[in-house]
């Protein structure tokens, strides 16, 4: 497509679920806590619950404190009936994969590597075989939409970490069964146990031997250990929530895999971290290298390395396409590590104009080159 002269690549453009998705996928032992949604009314994600009503867990407004004001009924997420005219087209179509591919064509999107919207599984206190079923419904959903462009719908995989076999034996079939190109993890600890826990080791190792990378992209709202749950039920907590969520949960795991010991141990592993900003990467890696310089002594996971060398020789992470300050971090790290999604379609995305937001911000056309296609190709091993 090659739109104002760059092929472009979205590392990270999200769908919307249908409401019967796992009714049909799902394993029906699960009766009657499969989850299922009614049929959309207007723009917005799906409320999945079980059977008799109750959510699965808390989604968006769901999940606000009574003290948070509701000005919009039934609006499923917070932000999305104001920018519900801007989907009215993929709407009338549920989102399905043809509107998927239609989006991508007024975006002027060549790829796009597809990720959920809302994990199910994102709980601590599921028995680990339903979480994996929940993941295993979903990627064999994203394998079946994907068909109708392969070469330009690329799915993710859902993995959970409730169980390490589980997660090995999954891992491996989504890539080798289902054609999956990445694996999308939640960065926060599962159970006690953080994601640079030696436990998950064959997980790590599975996907390098595989050659897919492992993305980590944070959860709305989990019932896990999360940093902004210390927000809630406080004033303004839609806000900071929303503002910090991503970025900690991802700086926290920038350094569980750089300064943890994970990428010292599987040197051929791709890592992204998605949808949480770049700005603030260079300052991370700052401090981990200071900390690891003051501190390697007292290591017991010792590093070959410095944590920043470890990230530049195996790690990407997205920008937003409106983050100007992208530049400064091309200005500090180079441009090879960075790549770019849109986020249609939820409510935080710019798209029709997201590209051209990205087009706006001053960076060398080489750079934007970079950072549109060949990161994200490089990431996901597209041609």
């Amino acid at each position: 497509m090659a739109r104002n002269g760059y092929k472009i690549l979205d590392s990270d453009m999200h769908v919307f679920e249908p409401h019967d998705l796992y009714l049909k996928y799902m394993n029906p032992r699960w009766g009657e806590r499969v989850p299922r949604g009614v049929p959309r009314k207007k723009h917005g994600q799906i409320r999945f619950t079980y059977a008799d009503g109750k959510p699965i867990r808390p989604s968006g407004v769901q999940a606000l404190s009574t003290a948070t004001p509701k000005p919009v009924a039934g609006e499923a997420s917070p932000g999305e009936d104001g920018v519900a005219h801007r989907y009215a087209k993929p709407f009338r179509r549920d989102y399905d994969a043809v509107s998927q591919i239609e989006a991508m064509d007024v975006e002027g999107l060549d790829v796009a590597v597809l990720f959920r919207t809302f994990p199910l599984h994102c709980d601590d206190s599921l028995e680990a075989e339903y979480a994996n079923d929940l993941c295993r419904a979903w990627n064999n959903w994203m394998a079946d939409f994907c068909q109708a462009d392969p070469k330009r719908l690329r799915p993710s995989a859902l993995i959970t970490l409730h169980d390490v076999d589980l997660a090995v034996d999954e891992t491996r079939r989504a890539i080798t069964e289902l054609g999956a190109i990445g694996l999308c993890l939640v960065p926060e600890p599962a159970n006690g146990r953080h994601i640079h826990d030696r436990y998950y080791d064959p997980v790590w190792r599975e996907a390098e031997k595989l050659g897919v990378p492992v993305c980590f992209h944070p959860a709305a709202n989990p019932n896990t250990d999360q940093v902004v749950h210390r927000f809630k039920g406080h004033a303004n907590e839609v806000v900071l929530i929303n503002a910090f969520r991503n970025p900690l949960e991802l700086m926290l795991a920038v350094g569980s895999f750089c300064a943890g010991g994970v990428l010292e141990r599987f040197p051929r592993l791709r890592v992204a971290f998605l949808e949480g900003n770049c700005s603030w990467l260079p300052w991370a890696l700052y401090r981990l290298d200071e900390r690891w310089e003051l501190r390697k002594d007292y290591a017991n996971e010792p590093l070959s390395m410095r944590p920043s060398d470890h990230f530049l020789r195996q790690c990407f992470i997205s920008v937003d396409v409106e983050e100007h300050l992208v530049a400064d971090v091309i200005k500090r790290i180079g441009d090879d590590n960075v790549v770019i999604s849109t986020d249609y379609p939820h409510a935080d995305s710019h798209w029709p104009d997201a590209v051209n937001h990205f087009m706006k911000i001053e960076m060398p056309s080489a750079s934007r080159r970079k950072i549109l296609w060949d990161n994200c190709a490089r990431l996901y091993g597209v041609n």
